[in-house]
């Protein structure tokens, strides 16, 4: 019969060597990784790899956690739990950083909507001031947009 020390090492080994192959597989350590070909922006494969770690995270809690329960180990219980609640923070933690980039984007859109639909309106009436105000509000989105390529910009460069 397998001693709990035993049946330990073997939970550990089979999870390093589940780590191991997703490090191999995705060749984390390098530039010439699968990720890092991607025809994708540095922000996005910055985002993923976030989601990587947490979902990783989520993974050995869940491993430590179900050792802790073979083992009766309260302390690897708790740790195991303590991961996963980590690794839901860092999952919030981008949906937020997601839903900040798309809030940005979506204002422009609106506004770009908005004043096609002003400038058109403005046209069919013969309004003059709601086709200026129609072309005023394009601009803006045109601006908002820019503001936003330079946001991307800067935060690229900083990570």
């Amino acid at each position: 019969m397998m001693s709990l020390q035993q049946i330990r090492r073997f939970f550990v080994t089979i999870i390093l060597t589940i780590m191991l192959a997703i490090t191999i597989a995705f060749d984390f350590g390098t530039t010439n990784s699968w990720a890092a070909t991607l025809p994708t922006q540095s922000q996005t494969q910055i985002a993923s790899m976030n989601r990587a770690k947490a979902v990783t995270k989520n993974i050995e809690g869940k491993a430590q956690e179900a050792i802790g329960n073979m083992t009766g180990d309260p302390k690897d219980q708790m740790m195991g739990k303590a991961k996963q609640v980590e690794s839901q923070a860092r999952n919030a933690a981008e949906d937020i950083k997601d839903q900040m980039k798309l809030k940005g984007r979506a204002k422009a859109v609106t506004k770009n909507i908005e004043g096609k639909a002003q400038e058109a309106i403005g046209k069919a009436t013969g309004n003059r001031q709601d086709q200026v105000a129609g072309k005023a509000k394009q601009v803006e989105s045109q601006v908002r947009n820019a503001v936003e390529d330079v946001k991307d910009t800067v935060q690229d460069i900083l990570n």
